[in-house]
């Protein structure tokens, strides 16, 4: 494999990619385009909300098929509702791709900052683009709600690597409630996130008295 492009999961609509998946999927075409490597090969992520027929990774892979990259090419891995989980699982499954070739990690400009610091901590370091043709810009209102989420993320990113992931979820828990007020339409998100935590730290505590 000459190029490992990977593309962070985003809200899909039965199957219909929103207009920000849609920029990073059309973010990662180009960015494939603009190399001269033979061998590129697509990682989509992300799961699905409960009631959805499809996860953001099928969606995600469906669409790039659709513009004419071989399906042999887009690997889905439908897993995780956050940024961590996603690329938690993507390197569980294709460690040995991702960290010996040339990658890059596709997301939204406000998100690059924070998602380049998460997958350091994880041990991998891509090149990490935004799309340019996110649907959210400066000034608008998602554009701030944006800015606000990373803000509080990043936060919790640098607290995680500093204190343990303990003390990053227990702020991350707190700036969750500030924003299911300011922002409501997270919650479900925000609910689900919670319980992959909860039960991978069960599951952690039970391999421990193992």
């Amino acid at each position: 494999m000459d190029m490992a492009i990977v593309v962070l999961g985003a809200s899909q609509y039965d199957g219909r990619a929103s207009k920000v998946l849609a920029a990073r999927l059309d973010e990662s075409i180009a960015t494939a385009a603009e190399h001269s490597a033979k061998d590129v090969q697509f990682f989509t992520l992300g799961a699905n909300m409960p009631g959805d027929r499809f996860t953001e990774a099928q969606v995600a892979r469906t669409y790039l098929v659709d513009r004419g990259i071989t399906e042999s090419q887009v690997h889905e891995v439908p897993e995780g509702n956050d940024t961590v989980g996603s690329l938690e699982a993507v390197l569980q499954e294709h460690a040995e791709l991702l960290v010996d070739a040339p990658s890059y990690l596709i997301t939204d400009p406000l998100h690059t900052v924070r998602a380049k610091l998460i997958a350091k901590q994880l041990g991998w370091s891509p090149k990490v683009k935004g799309a340019r043709n996110c649907p959210y810009c400066f000034p608008q209102k998602e554009w701030w709600g944006g800015l606000a989420h990373e803000a509080g993320g990043l936060v919790v990113a640098v607290l995680t690597g500093l204190f343990g992931k303990k003390a990053g979820e227990k702020i991350r828990g707190w700036l969750y409630n500030v924003e299911a007020i300011i922002r409501p339409r997270f919650k479900t998100r925000h609910g689900l996130i919670r319980k992959n935590s909860s039960d991978s730290a069960a599951a952690s505590s039970d391999n421990d008295i193992e």
